[in-house]
């Protein structure tokens, strides 16, 4: 009996610890890489866009992308306080190849405040019905400074 137990354990152990290995499955993985100001259609008007980029190993077709968007005034140019603007941008894209990039508008500059400093904070993707490889590098920050629509990053 005991050594029959022992066999059966042994046996187990060996039949759960040699199972194959499956491959992982390919999936995309969406970072944001920057924040930037890009013209409008509209003569002497800007609008911030965020590039967008795939660094999985397969690309997304027709897809639903969101992103949060929160821009927060900072105190002396570095203590984030109180939230100015928070939203969630939803947009249908049409394809994301791997490795491929993508800019995406998000904001007029003249919805925003003429003078302080702001951090921007994106994070895509965020209720993760686009499954990655990777969900923690879904958020990105910048900080942003502006006098009377001169508007630069810090």
């Amino acid at each position: 009996m005991g050594k029959t137990l022992i066999v059966g354990i042994i046996m187990l152990f060996l039949s759960t610890a040699c199972l194959p290995v499956l491959a992982s499955e390919e999936l995309p993985d969406l970072v944001i890489e920057d924040i930037f100001l890009w013209p409008s259609d509209f003569p002497n008007e800007y609008h911030f866009e965020y590039r967008l980029r795939n660094i999985g190993d397969a690309p997304i077709y027709n897809f639903q992308l969101k992103t949060t968007i929160q821009i927060r005034w900072l105190l002396l140019g570095s203590i984030p306080l109180f939230s100015i603007y928070l939203t969630t941008h939803n947009g249908l894209v049409g394809r994301l190849l791997s490795n491929e990039t993508i800019s995406i508008p998000f904001i007029s500059c003249d919805a925003l405040p003429k003078f302080g400093s702001y951090r921007f904070t994106l994070t895509v993707n965020p209720t993760e019905t686009i499954d990655e490889s990777n969900y923690d590098n879904n958020k990105y920050s910048e900080d942003w400074k502006v006098f009377l629509r001169d508007w630069e990053e810090i």
